[in-house]
């Protein structure tokens, strides 16, 4: 989910604290389904070309609104850099993450992707300070072991799955990779943003990083991500049309139902609907109100999972979600 929020201050009426609670809620099933759709659209396109193909097409509709919020909008050059990185710890890593469904499950993706909320309140504390006491540590524990538990229950219930045991657990190991690097945006973000951090400014030294210059909307940062996302990906994509990560049959001019409905899915519901829905909830909400739909994201995601793709989930996976559930609702209770 976006980490940026507009500073904008609203009158919190409980007819708009209700619209935005039904804005979270349409969000949040729209991502659930995200994981299963991006499973069923890989039997069908290589990862690389449907991330590309998506940022095509997020792009080209979002292109109205960047030139006419660029025209309003004057991004200081110094900026640019910024920018750029948040693109591609927000976007181009996104590729991390499809690879990951490629190999694992839509049910163990999600729920490692819950790990995401632990990883990034201890960054905040070792890089930005923030509180961390025994209630909080306690949770961080829970969340980890719930981690551990999901990441190697391909080796524990190997006959469980119809998906080769290396393949989910590699598949695993991805997932937790690309949840780092969620982390490593947010808390650039952060430093983007102004916020101070002593440590990050020392890693980041040799690149001259500075804080934004000026101050921009959190939709138009990252509607030009997206833009980052796709000039980026280009060279990967290249490399994969000349079969450097395997064999690519797929044509989009040839595209079939299954390959043409997950694109649309993640183009417009997933990147552009969802984000709105999302961000408009947290300009006339808080913050923490978002957070109970986070947690609930395994749930929702069970009934997409099984009618696409058949998947059910085990004892370990149950078990898994609930201690890193637990973990994450009482680390993030005590670190508010």
């Amino acid at each position: 989910m976006p980490f940026l929020k507009s500073n904008k201050k609203h009158k919190k009426t409980p007819a708009i604290t209700a619209r935005a609670h039904r804005a979270f809620l349409g969000a949040t099933l729209i991502w659930a389904a995200a994981g299963p759709v991006i499973k069923l659209t890989l039997t069908h396109i290589p990862p690389t070309s449907f991330l590309f193909y998506r940022f095509l097409i997020v792009c080209i509709v979002v292109l109205p609104y960047a030139i006419i919020e660029l025209s309003k909008t004057k991004i200081h050059k110094k900026d640019l850099f910024n920018l750029f990185i948040l693109g591609i710890f927000s976007q181009t890593a996104i590729w991390i993450a499809f690879w990951a469904l490629k190999y694992t499950s839509a049910l163990d993706y999600t729920i490692i992707s819950l790990s995401g909320v632990i990883l990034s309140i201890y960054g905040g504390h070792y890089f930005f300070k923030d509180k961390l006491n025994n209630k909080v540590v306690t949770g961080l524990i829970l969340a980890t072991l719930g981690t551990l538990l999901v990441v190697v229950e391909p080796i524990l219930n190997p006959h469980g799955e119809s998906l080769p045991i290396t393949y989910r657990l590699f598949g695993n190991v991805i997932a937790v990779v690309f949840n780092l690097t969620w982390v490593a945006y947010i808390l650039i973000s952060k430093l983007a943003m102004g916020e101070e951090s002593r440590i990050l400014k020392k890693y980041l030294q040799n690149i001259n990083w500075k804080p934004m210059r000026r101050e921009y909307s959190p939709t138009l940062i990252v509607t030009l991500s997206f833009y980052v996302g796709l000039i980026t990906l280009i060279p990967l994509f290249l490399l994969e049309q000349c079969g450097l990560f395997g064999n690519v049959s797929f044509d989009i001019f040839a595209i079939d139902t299954v390959s043409l409905f997950g694109l649309l899915y993640m183009a417009l519901l997933s990147s552009i609907v969802a984000y709105m829905l999302y961000q408009w909830g947290l300009d006339n909400a808080h913050v923490s109100e978002s957070a109970i739909y986070g947690y609930l994201s395994p749930v929702f995601t069970l009934p997409f999972a099984y009618i696409l793709l058949g998947e059910v989930p085990n004892l370990y996976m149950i078990a898994g979600t609930i201690l890193i559930a637990t973990g994450v609702v009482i680390a993030e209770k005590e670190s508010a």
